[in-house]
């Protein structure tokens, strides 16, 4: 009896630990964003693709949860957060701007991945973001942000939502790099 209630604790512990989402970075060591201190209080956000993908009917949920994970992280940093609908001609604030240019992505609900578990397949997001200090709009570094989840993990998995969160977090990372 003792054994399988050992291999039942090692069995929830394997599935809890697919939880997390884990953002692939290219092996090359990107230089540190030079995001001067001034320009960190303010962060703007505007989510783009030029893949085609806006035209997806998934499309406004995506970019939902980019909104929802963005606003979390700066504010646990103490950041005022500005998510923009459209790319604005001039900016009135100083702060640091991310583009995320969306390479490629399949959205996954929660509800889609507790209701039909590994049958749903994986969630994955490829975005390549650019980082301005503005009002000048002053190119001040790239990253490509990668993550997916593998079905495998049941319902534990990453889903869509855990995904961008762990990529907002790693950009706000490079907005501090200095």
């Amino acid at each position: 009896m003792k054994k399988f209630v050992a291999a039942g604790a090692v069995a929830v512990c394997v599935l809890l630990s697919g939880c997390a989402a884990t953002v692939k970075r290219p092996t090359a060591v990107a230089e540190q964003l030079s995001v001067p201190v001034s320009a960190t209080s303010n962060i703007y956000l505007f989510v783009k693709s030029e893949q085609g993908h806006d035209r997806s009917e998934d499309w406004e949920l995506f970019r939902a949860e980019w909104r929802t994970a963005m606003a979390a992280t700066a504010s646990g940093a103490g950041r005022r957060f500005i998510y923009l609908d459209a790319m604005p001609s001039t900016f009135d604030e100083q702060g640091t701007l991310a583009v995320v240019d969306i390479n490629d992505y399949r959205y996954l609900s929660q509800g889609a991945r507790y209701g039909f578990g590994v049958m749903t397949g994986n969630a994955y997001v490829d975005a390549d973001v650019q980082f301005y200090v503005v009002p000048e709009t002053r190119l001040v570094g790239t990253r490509n942000y990668a993550t997916s989840s593998t079905a495998w993990q049941g319902v534990f998995s990453a889903m869509t939502s855990k995904q961008v969160a762990a990529i907002t977090d790693k950009m706000l990372k490079a907005i501090d790099s200095r």
